[in-house]
Order: structure tokens, then sequence, then C-alpha cells
């Protein structure tokens, strides 16, 4: 069994070995380069020159988690990722977390399909990212942190979409076994690597009841984007060459000057906000004023309005059988009679009547008297 062991490590060494592109040769220089459009360089005292990748907002980065998925070329279970810069943090150096930064790479100088670790957990297939200075072998095994893992179903584990799938309850990290399916390359220029294979595929096929599609590595010409296609992922995975010359990033900062710029932005987007409620407010408030002379209009407007009507009306309007009258203040009531305004209206409207003394004693008018016979009739005046 240990011969046969090694048999097949070294068909599969061979193999590996065919589809390495040892004719394009880069420096760590080249990583400083290409990832700059996509992230910012930062010096940590710790490892040096780390990169943090710029994301959507919201996004919930992980690495081996985030805009991937995992297929099974020649070399193992390969990570594809969609970023244009996953060809270089995927496959060549490690992840690490910071509490400050989030996610951060840290280049290396070796490829391989994915540097994780694979394990199991229940019914879960389980990885998570290899840390800084971690290697993979038979004799060590990577731990891990747990909000490092991503957890997915043995059944979906193939599954266009597994992301909805992923267990995000708490996990005991002790109970995670790992798998040690170990890969071990080397090339023409004494450089030589491990990494976990994952997990096996009758295992996979078993679980997910379908058959595992076996693609070829071929080498991509330019860095971007993993491509797959024709049972064929495409990669740009050129050596990388160790130079005693002293490289670094055009453009970098520390970890103390990010702190501090990131406090000034923060604060800058506080005066931002400040000033633009300043000005809706400022806004809010000549709109009240506008308002408020407006009403004042129409509160004029309607006061005048009911004392140019009393002055033109002369007749109550009628209303069925109500008149309706302005009251002293110059409104309308409806439904009561204003006995008062309605007899000055009367006395303005209709002429008083003559009363005679008869009338106002209540007494018969005098009959007049008939003339005497004996009495001589008035004599007529002489014109």
């Amino acid at each position: 069994m240990i011969v046969l062991g090694f048999l097949m490590a070294a068909s599969i060494c061979v193999e590996g070995h065919n589809y390495y592109n040892n004719r394009v040769s880069i420096s760590i220089q080249t990583f400083y380069n290409e990832l700059t459009p996509y992230g910012e360089w930062i010096y940590t005292p710790q490892y040096g020159y780390a990169w943090s990748p710029y994301l959507d907002y919201n996004e919930d980065f992980q690495p081996y988690a985030t805009r991937g998925n995992w297929v099974y070329t020649d070399l193992g279970w390969t990570w594809v990722s969609e970023y244009r810069w996953g060809w270089a943090t995927f496959h060549y150096g490690r992840w690490f977390f910071d509490d400050y930064f989030g996610w951060m790479w840290i280049p290396g100088y070796e490829w391989a399909p994915a540097w994780v670790t694979w394990g199991s957990y229940n019914d879960y297939w389980a990885w998570a990212p290899l840390g800084p200075n971690m290697n993979a072998g038979i004799y060590y095994s990577w731990h891990p942190p747990a909000f490092w893992w991503t957890f997915v179903p043995f059944r979906h584990f193939c599954a266009p979409n597994w992301r909805a799938f992923i267990y995000d309850r708490p996990v005991q990290v002790n109970n995670i076994t790992y798998i040690n399916n170990y890969y071990y390359g080397s090339d023409d220029r004494h450089n030589t690597w491990t990494w976990d294979y994952g997990p096996r595929v009758p295992d996979v096929e078993r679980h997910t009841r379908t058959k595992v599609q076996k693609n070829t590595l071929v080498d991509a010409d330019k860095p971007g984007a993993v491509n797959v296609q024709a049972n064929q992922v495409k990669v740009y995975r050129p050596g990388v060459s160790k130079t005693t010359d002293e490289v670094r990033p055009a453009n970098y900062r520390t970890v103390g000057q990010s702190k501090v710029n990131a406090r000034t932005t923060d604060q800058n987007k506080v005066y931002a906000r400040t000033t633009d409620q300043t000005k809706i407010n400022t806004h809010a408030t000549e709109q009240n004023r506008v308002n408020v002379q407006t009403t004042d209009q129409r509160k004029v407007n309607s006061h005048t309005e009911p004392v140019n009507q009393r002055k033109t009306e002369t007749t109550p309007r009628q209303y069925g059988k109500t008149n309706v009258q302005p009251n002293a203040s110059g409104q309308n009531t409806h439904g009561k009679v204003n006995t008062s305004v309605q007899t000055r209206q009367t006395e303005k409207t209709t002429p008083p009547a003559k009363t005679t003394t008869e009338s106002r004693t209540n007494t018969a008018p005098k009959s007049t008297p008939k003339p005497s016979p004996h009495t001589a009739p008035p004599k007529a005046k002489n014109k």
C-alpha cells in the first residue's frame, strides 16, 4: 500500500508538472503592480506588505467562499474565482484576518489550486484558508478560527447554488475531522510544495449522486479572471522568482497612516452629513416662512371678503325657509335668524308708516256733525 501510494503521488506530480507554465516567470513586484487597481497595499509590522481588496458596499467577503466555486481538475479541487484579481490571491500567498482592515492577502512564491485546509463536520465538507507561514503536510494540520471555515452539506457541494446551503451556526472547531489528502509538487527550479488535495472524488460522487467532471488546467497568457470552458480551466499561473532586489508597491500606507486616514474620512463624512442637514433645515425654515405669509394673506382675504359682501347685499338670501343673515362680526349664520339685523335691514328697505292720534289711543274717529236746518249755510266768498 505504501509503494502504491508513492507511485500514485509520483504520477500526479508528473501530470501536474506537465501543465505548469515554466516559460513565464514573474517577481513579487508583478503582484504589487497588478493588484494596485483593485485594492490597497498596507505595510504591516508582522507580515510586511499586505493587500486589502476594494469590495462592493456591504459585501460579506470571505476567501474561497465569495464569488467563486470549486472545480475538479487534474491537480485536485481548484478554486475558480470571478474576481479579476483572483488568479493571484487564491493561488499564491496566504490570507489572514485583521480586526480593523478585515481580510488581507500576503504574496507568495508557490502556485496551488487553492491554499486551504480541508475537513468534514457531521454531514458537511469544510475548508478554510491557510494563514501566514502555514503549510500543509502529513504531520501538521492548520487549525484556523471557527469563523474562517466554510461548511456546505455533502449533497450540495457541487451544486451551482451551494452558497444557499452554507452552515452559519456555531461550530466546535475541535470536532472538525481534517482531510489529509496531500499533493506533492516540484519544478525544474528545485521548488517543492505541498497542498491539500481535498475530498476524494468517489466520496463526493456517493454523497451528491452525480458524476464529477474532471477538467484540464490550461495556462493563460495574461492576468485576469479564471475561465472555465469546454472542460478546461484557463488560469494565469507563472513561476515566481526569488530576487534579492528590494521591491515594494508604488503606493502604500502604513497601518497607523491608514487608521488615521480612515478616521479623517469618517469625520469628513460626518461633516458632510451635517452640512447637508443644515441646508435642508434652512430650506425648510424659508419654506415655513413662505407658508406663514401665505396663511396670513389668506386670513386677511377671508376677513375682507365678508365685509364687502355685507355692503353689497341688501336682501337676505333664502335657504329653504330660513334666512341666512350676517352676524355682527360679518360671518354668516346658517339655520338661525338674526332678528336685530333683520329689523335694521327692514327699516332700511321699507319706509315707516305714518301714525295718527286715533291709532295711538285706539279710539273710534269722531263723526262729522250734520248742519242744522236752522242754521244758514255759509256764505260764499267774493271772488
